[in-house]
């Protein structure tokens, strides 16, 4: 049987299967007053965990025509938080929520990127992100992507939509457990109340401390130290409205484009924004200097212990920078060990009924600017492999999903140490003759990805790939050309970092 014949009831990439059509063959969908929906095919989906990465889990399903519960931990939605960085690869899916589109229009931090070393010269820009040059914009579907992303206005964005979709969030529901059924074919949660919650698919979207572990691995997975910490803070521009040297920095009128920079030196970087709602900085530094730091986020620290750092391990860092943090208000300043997990080949029960995305599958460090583009990643991946699954075959699909992404995140996990190492162990030799060198890395094999449209083409095969356990080949090209993939870890990547070695020169294929 060839991919091509397996069942993808009705539903494909260029039409929905009502009989609606967008008027592009491609898929695209320009319609600014509402989001079409895929008939109801059956499958009760249970999302546990209300953050990007499920909540667009939960939107992607009911668009496709799953039945969709939300539930999550926390007594009431998040309201606190700075910014992320989202790829194109994993806005493509706005294309369809006209809403949405919009808000995300409007509301992201459209910033130019700068580079500086520490003492003041600077480097490179402001320019865009790499994945918006001009030649990489031609045959792009979605919404312009910006540097950065606000979160809680991201987060906000998506329980609205939600809302207007007809699915409610229940709060305050504390999962103790995960289970399956294989016989009856459902999994389920039983809850910290007593209650027990069944579906057909379960997607454990609650993060690194998912209790999932427990039963798709055996265990919950311990984190491993990356050899890095960081500083991080986010605040009102208001703090900083009496320091002439952050004024002077970064220059912010109404409606003007804000300024991401990055600064380097000592082998660490500090990177920092000033726009007219928010002032975000975040400092990444070897984890040696920090052994009171911890991967809990309410490490709240002092501004004047990161001044020390800095001055200890690269001395003569700019005045302005200086005034940036001391400007930090007490209580909004956290400190913790960037803490890593290796990465499980496996997101998905044995049977198939439940099913890790984003944190809870696969970490990334805060830094790596990949982290909630693959969860976002995940949730349209997941969503079309159910869709062509159906509810007959949705346990097969889950796994579908988890054949289709391993390789891509091992890879995208790889490139945040590769990213970070170019900011620590900068070649200021090579920089001199290129400045453009100093760019943060946005691999095309990253940005110019469409999860939903890779889904939809490799289906069948990853189908067959999974049914026959293996004897029919999968070949994924979701990832760098010409790499040939193999696991690592995180000692091996750590002993790189401490010993200098280059990571991306170990590399082969085409990785940017």
């Amino acid at each position: 049987m060839s991919p091509s014949a397996i069942e993808t009831n009705g539903a494909h990439s260029n039409g929905y299967a009502n009989g609606h059509t967008n008027g592009h063959s491609d898929g695209w969908y320009d319609d600014h007053t509402e989001t079409k929906r895929y008939p109801e095919n059956g499958i009760q989906v249970l999302i546990v965990g209300a953050g990007p990465g499920g909540l667009l889990s939960a939107l992607e399903c009911w668009r496709k025509g799953c039945s969709v519960e939300l539930i999550d931990r926390s007594s009431e939605p998040l309201n606190t938080g700075d910014v992320f960085c989202l790829q194109p690869s994993c806005m493509s899916v706005f294309r369809y929520w006209p809403q949405m589109l919009k808000d995300i229009e409007e509301e992201q931090y459209d910033a130019g990127v700068s580079y500086w070393q520490h003492s003041g010269e600077k480097i490179y820009g402001p320019d865009w992100p790499r994945f918006n040059d001009l030649e990489c914009l031609k045959g792009r579907k979605g919404p312009r992507v910006g540097f950065m992303q606000g979160r809680v206005k991201f987060f906000k964005m998506l329980l609205r939509q939600a809302k207007r979709s007809g699915i409610s969030v229940q709060w305050n529901q504390r999962v103790r457990e995960y289970f399956e059924d294989e016989v009856a074919g459902v999994g389920g949660v039983l809850m910290e109340n007593g209650e027990r919650k069944e579906a057909d698919v379960v997607i454990a979207a609650d993060g690194i401390k998912s209790r999932s572990g427990e039963l798709i691995a055996g265990y919950t997975p311990e984190p491993k130290d990356s050899g890095q910490s960081m500083y991080r803070s986010g605040f009102s521009p208001v703090h900083t409205k009496d320091e002439p040297a952050v004024q002077q920095q970064w220059p912010v009128k109404e409606g003007d484009r804000p300024e991401w920079q990055f600064w380097l030196g000592g082998g660490m970087h500090l990177s920092a924004m000033v726009s007219n709602d928010m002032i975000v900085w975040g400092l990444t530094h070897k984890d040696e200097f920090a052994s009171a730091s911890s991967e809990e986020w309410d490490q709240f620290v002092d501004a004047e212990e990161v001044c020390e750092l800095m001055e200890r391990e690269a001395p003569g860092w700019h005045p302005a920078v200086k005034a940036l943090i001391k400007t930090t208000p007490k209580g909004t300043l956290v400190h913790w060990q960037l803490r890593w997990r290796d990465l499980n080949k496996h997101w998905t029960s044995p049977g198939g009924r439940i099913i890790q995305v984003g944190d809870s599958a696969h970490s990334f460090l805060p830094a790596s600017g990949n982290g909630a583009t693959q969860a976002l990643e995940d949730a349209t991946s997941l969503a079309t492999c159910l869709q062509l699954g159906g509810r007959s075959n949705a346990a097969i699909a889950t796994k579908v999903h988890n054949r289709l992404r391993y390789e891509r995140i091992s890879c995208a996990q790889k490139m945040s140490f590769v990213n970070t190492q170019q900011h620590h162990f900068t070649d200021w030799s090579a920089i001199a003759s290129n400045p453009s060198m100093i760019r943060t890395q946005f691999p095309k094999w990253v940005w110019d990805h469409d999860p939903e449209e890779y889904a939809y083409r490799k289906y069948g095969e990853g189908f067959l790939h999974v049914v026959s356990d293996g004897a029919y080949p999968l070949q994924n090209t979701n990832f760098p050309p010409g790499h040939t993939h193999k696991s690592w870890t995180v000692e091996e990547v750590r002993h790189d970092l401490l010993n200098n070695i280059n990571i991306g020169a170990q590399l082969d294929g085409d990785w940017t």
